[in-house]
């Protein structure tokens, strides 16, 4: 029997994470502006919603996860590489609370909503959510790509480093997936994947009703309550939003793992 070829890249990263801007980055530098979730979800598939067919198909390319690493990943043998994308995790915590609104396992947005979000996710070290769908909690998802040696290659984004500078991200990206790329084409890759262009593209979406990341006909509810997919993408909301006590607890839950990155430890 031979072997599966190893053909799959993924796009990785802990939900809320950056991965959504980084498949956008991606794909506009490799084939062009891209004008809708739906055109993205062709190039980058999702495996938690196209998993069968994936499966299915001997054709690689970029695919999107939010799974921590293991031989039980989906396609996991045949993996070429991996782009995982990593964000300081009060951050996320705070994107995870707001996106729980959207899919509606929370309804509130007051501090006290806030509050009683932060005491589970800290409990379980992550979105009980994403535990029981096998991404693991914050840690063992980062550690799974990032803390071990694996027989391919791994690039790792910071989500703070690509909202400072995406130009140089993107140059960096295009070093290993389109060598040949000019100054002009990586500019115009950023400009298609700025948040305010991704934005366009949700209420598009939004609008024509395609059905994507940015749209879904059972979360017309929460969309016509106003609650979007591109919601900030500030860098810096979990400092503002929790208070000290919630921010030393939290990075006591996350551990050394913190350093590691180069997020403050303190």
């Amino acid at each position: 029997m031979s072997e599966s070829p190893r053909n799959i890249l993924w796009v990785a990263s802990y939900p809320k994470s950056g991965n959504t801007w980084v498949r956008f980055l991606i794909c506009n530098l490799l084939y062009g502006r891209q004008d809708s979730a739906a055109s993205l979800n062709l190039l980058c598939p999702d495996v938690h919603e196209l998993g069968a067919q994936i499966a299915n198909s001997s054709n690689g390319g970029l695919v999107k996860t939010h799974f921590a690493y293991s031989e039980a990943l989906p396609l996991a043998a045949r993996t070429a590489g991996a782009i995982y994308v990593v964000r300081e995790p009060a951050d996320v915590l705070i994107s995870n609370f707001h996106y729980s609104r959207r899919s509606g396992a929370e309804t509130g947005s007051a501090q006290g909503d806030l509050d009683r979000y932060f005491e589970t996710f800290v409990e379980a070290g992550g979105d009980p959510r994403w535990i029981r769908l096998g991404m693991g909690a914050w840690v063992d998802n980062v550690r799974s790509w990032l803390g071990r040696a694996h027989p391919f290659p791994v690039i790792w984004i910071r989500y703070e480093d690509l909202s400072a500078d995406p130009e140089k991200v993107c140059a960096q990206l295009a070093a290993q997936l389109r060598p040949n790329s000019t100054p002009e084409e990586i500019q115009e890759a950023v400009a298609n994947s700025s948040f305010p262009r991704m934005r366009e593209v949700e209420e598009a979406d939004i609008r024509d009703k395609r059905v994507g990341i940015f749209y879904k006909p059972y979360l017309e509810s929460a969309i016509g309550a106003g609650v979007r997919f591109m919601r900030s993408g500030a860098v810096g909301e979990g400092a503002a939003r929790l208070s000290a006590e919630q921010r030393t607890r939290l990075r006591r839950t996350i551990g050394p793992i913190l350093g590691e990155l180069g997020y403050q430890t303190a």
